[in-house]
């Protein structure tokens, strides 16, 4: 799921919190700073942080964030549950590595090897001249790198290849379908659905202009479409926090059974079979 700050979010506590900063540790970790707020968006109790690298979250189990809280939707559990499942998807599309061909923009030339020495070289220039820019920049690009890749983990391909798959087998409606895999795709990037609404009626001017209104009530039936038909298929369906539970082996809780009988032995070697 996309953090974003000024958004408000619900935590595996059900706590709405809003996230108003996000710092990045040494260990390429996002810490997201955020407060818990009541319904009159009050302050509730002190700061709060959620560390993640974008694929797990890191802390107490209290310390995971679960979906967005307010999408301007009335929905279930259940269809929060599948909202967030099909954004989660989007997520793992986009971080994954892209199509071979040439490069749309830039230099297609691969970037020249230097040696040791001559990295040294470039790192005191820049730090004495332009203040560590070029090496903040070839950071960020790393932490980006790797976070990309731990967002294509065997496990997230196959719960992408799933929860895409809903869409094209549950909701009837073609335009059901590109609104709710819009929606998913802007809440994936951290866009602003708002814009994403005008910038789509502007470019597209000769098809039918969104509204968003409107497109609420089509994710809303798309939802419920895939709801009912997962319910139908006995498909198990958790929230982002409990998901871990349906991989553990189940355990028997059977007792073995026994006998009340105790046979005592006697000392010549034969059994006396006689209740105790």
């Amino acid at each position: 799921m996309k953090i974003s700050v000024r958004n408000e979010y619900i935590d595996v506590s059900g706590r709405k919190v809003l996230i108003v900063a996000e710092n990045k540790t040494r260990g390429g970790l996002k810490v997201f700073t955020g407060f818990q707020i009541d319904r009159s968006k009050g302050r509730i109790g002190g700061e709060r942080h959620y560390k993640s690298d974008g694929r797990d979250y890191y802390g107490d189990i209290s310390s995971h964030l679960i979906r967005e809280a307010d999408s301007g939707m009335s929905l279930t559990d259940a269809q929060a549950a599948i909202l967030e499942r099909i954004i989660e998807a989007m997520d793992t599309d986009i971080a994954m590595p892209g199509r071979v061909g040439p490069k749309m923009y830039g230099s297609a030339m691969p970037a020249p090897l230097v040696s040791e020495a001559e990295l040294i070289l470039l790192e005191f220039v820049d730090a004495h001249e332009t203040d560590g820019m070029h090496i903040r920049h070839r950071n960020s690009a790393i932490d980006a790198s790797v976070e990309r890749r731990a967002k294509c983990s065997k496990e997230r391909i196959g719960r992408m290849e799933e929860a895409l798959a809903w869409v094209p087998r549950f909701v009837w409606d073609h335009e059901m379908r590109i609104a709710i895999l819009a929606y998913a795709e802007v809440k994936a990037r951290g866009w602003d659905w708002s814009r994403y609404i005008e910038t789509r009626n502007r470019r597209q001017s000769q098809k039918k202009a969104w509204v968003k209104r409107t497109l609420y009530r089509w994710i809303e039936k798309a939802l419920q479409q895939i709801e009912c038909e997962l319910a139908k298929r006995s498909i198990l369906l958790m929230d982002t926090a409990g998901l871990q539970v349906a991989h553990e082996e189940a355990q028997s809780t059977g007792k073995s059974i026994t006998s009340d009988l105790h046979a005592w032995m006697a000392p010549d070697g034969k059994p006396d079979m006689r209740r105790t």
